[in-house]
């Protein structure tokens, strides 16, 4: 007498394979959407810590702006322009520059601009792309006055304001940083 031995019919394997490729695609489309969701969150907060990163630079350099007439503390239009120095204690005109939504960074020495010389070794540099905005304001102390005073614009006999509000637009968000100056 012969046992019958138990096994799947063919019918029964291809159910199972099939519940298998259906799960195994929902497990899969799940996860290459959490991995694009994760790629687009990265490029976000890369972009924004870019953008902290320049607004802290200017902080820097602002924070170390010197009053040297030869130069002067102006600004205009999504401009400015100041002495500062550098790390390595060298004197330079740093300028900051708002065009084809970009913010361009450009330094010179300052040995250059006393010389006055023709050659100058300006160096210039993209330091932020696809700007929106950038605007600048100035506190002042009135005289006679117990409180700061703002506007928009900063010529060079006036000396170096107090502070330094600098408003940037990128991907429709906007940030700002507040830079008191010391040496006003």
């Amino acid at each position: 007498m012969f046992k019958r031995k138990r096994s799947f019919t063919f019918v029964e394997l291809l159910i199972v394979v099939a519940l298998f490729s259906v799960l195994g695609v929902a497990v899969f489309s799940t996860f290459a959407s959490g991995m694009r969701i994760w790629a687009r969150i990265q490029d976000a907060s890369f972009a924004k810590r870019k953008v902290l990163l320049v607004l802290e630079k200017m902080s820097i350099e602002l924070r170390q702006c010197l009053d040297i007439s030869q130069i002067g503390f102006s600004a205009e239009n999504s401009e400015i322009s100041f002495p500062t120095l550098t790390p390595q204690d060298k004197i330079i005109k740093v300028s900051y520059s708002f065009a084809q939504d970009n913010i361009y960074r450009a330094s010179e020495d300052f040995e250059d601009i006393l010389d006055e010389a023709e050659e100058k070794d300006t160096q210039v540099r993209v330091v932020l792309l696809d700007v929106e905005d950038f605007d600048f304001s100035f506190a002042y102390l009135e005289e006679g006055k117990l409180r700061y005073s703002w506007k928009d614009t900063w010529e060079a006999k006036e000396g170096i304001p107090k502070i330094v509000k600098i408003d940037l637009t990128v991907n429709e968000e906007t940030f700002s940083k507040t830079i008191r100056i010391p040496i006003s």
